[in-house]
């Protein structure tokens, strides 16, 4: 009988990986699509897909066949079981193994063989798994896993590749000054996100923040000032981004950005209140803030799983609501058509 297995004990270590790579949602990378059609050729399957699995979805990085869906909730793949043991998982007959009846998917599958190896990092944490289908059952004691597990090893140093060169790009795409993602570095997050918000079909937020007569405050106080206060806004902005998805940018001069995943209204609403509490807290002096104080105002856009748009049009909603913001007094937010 099939029972979801628990998260491994390196779960923690696992995910951290996983996602200072990058990877997920990504474009198609004929560095991975190459070594699929290689085990689907050696192993003469029907499919053969590699997918990363992050703490509630496997992402199939690549397939050779449409025959695999883009991604499946964690809880009802197969390959779980791999990511749970980090050893290779071989099924002769899904259709008859007992280690999967009552399996919420398998039946409905037109794939009886199954054999696959997970993508081990050096600490043993297993952060996705290379696999091969047939339609017809095969003799689980007749399989030679050790090409797979040759291509699974090529894979993983592929992925270690992508995530070193995901930390050079990272400095390309980080302010030196805030150390917030840059507006490079925003533009490549807003669309791997709405990318992901697509594929899970889940809320996505975005707030645009603008510190609120920022010019008078370089003017009056100096440079030094300025550059202290963006500082010191970056540091409330990154607390604020709290999940390894949420991603705060500086999005240019005075401006911010923080996207929110996973995010409704009422969520984002929410942060945007803790993030001008904080500003509060952090009393960063200004000649013509309130109460002395540098303020901020907030552009809220949240696009709904129906209605998910390009970044181009989430962007610009948000930017319309902060352009509200302003003028409905600064030092407040705006959500689509509505202040607060």
């Amino acid at each position: 009988m099939f029972v979801v297995p628990p998260p491994p004990a390196n779960e923690a270590a696992r995910l951290e990986f996983l996602f200072s790579c990058g990877i997920l949602d990504t474009p198609k990378d004929e560095r991975f699509d190459r070594l699929t059609r290689l085990a689907a050729r050696f192993y003469g399957a029907d499919v053969a897909f590699l997918g990363f699995v992050d703490d509630r979805y496997q992402w199939m990085k690549s397939a050779t066949s449409d025959g695999v869906a883009p991604w499946i909730e964690r809880d009802k793949s197969v390959c779980q079981i791999m990511i749970a043991t980090g050893r290779p998982l071989v099924f002769g007959d899904m259709q008859s193994d007992p280690r999967l009846e009552g399996h919420p998917i398998v039946p409905h599958l037109p794939f009886r063989f199954y054999a696959g190896v997970p993508l081990l990092t050096e600490d043993g944490a297993a952060v996705a798994s290379l696999c091969v289908l047939k339609r017809e059952a095969q003799d689980p004691s007749a399989v030679d896993l050790e090409p797979l597990s040759d291509l699974a090893a090529i894979a993983m140093d592929e992925l270690e590749l992508f995530r070193r060169n995901r930390e050079l790009a990272r400095l390309a795409e980080t302010c030196p000054l805030t150390g917030l993602a840059n507006r490079r570095g925003f533009d490549a997050a807003l669309d791997r996100a709405v990318r992901r918000a697509r594929r899970t079909r889940a809320h996505l937020s975005l707030l645009l923040l603008d510190l609120d007569h920022f010019k008078r405050l370089n003017d009056t106080l100096g440079h030094q000032a300025g550059d202290e206060a963006l500082r010191r806004f970056g540091t409330i902005l990154g607390a604020a981004a709290r999940r390894p998805d949420d991603v705060a940018a500086r999005y240019g001069g005075e401006e911010f950005a923080l996207i929110l995943p996973d995010t409704d209204a009422a969520g984002a609403v929410e942060v945007a209140g803790m993030v001008r509490q904080a500003l509060v807290s952090a009393a960063i002096p200004h000649p013509d803030g309130i109460g002395g104080l540098v303020t901020a105002s907030i552009g809220i856009a949240t696009a709904s799983p129906d209605a998910l748009p390009d970044p181009d049009t989430l962007l610009s909603q948000a930017d319309a609501a902060l352009y509200r913001a302003k003028h409905s007094g600064r030092d407040c937010y705006c959500v689509s058509d509505c202040t607060s």
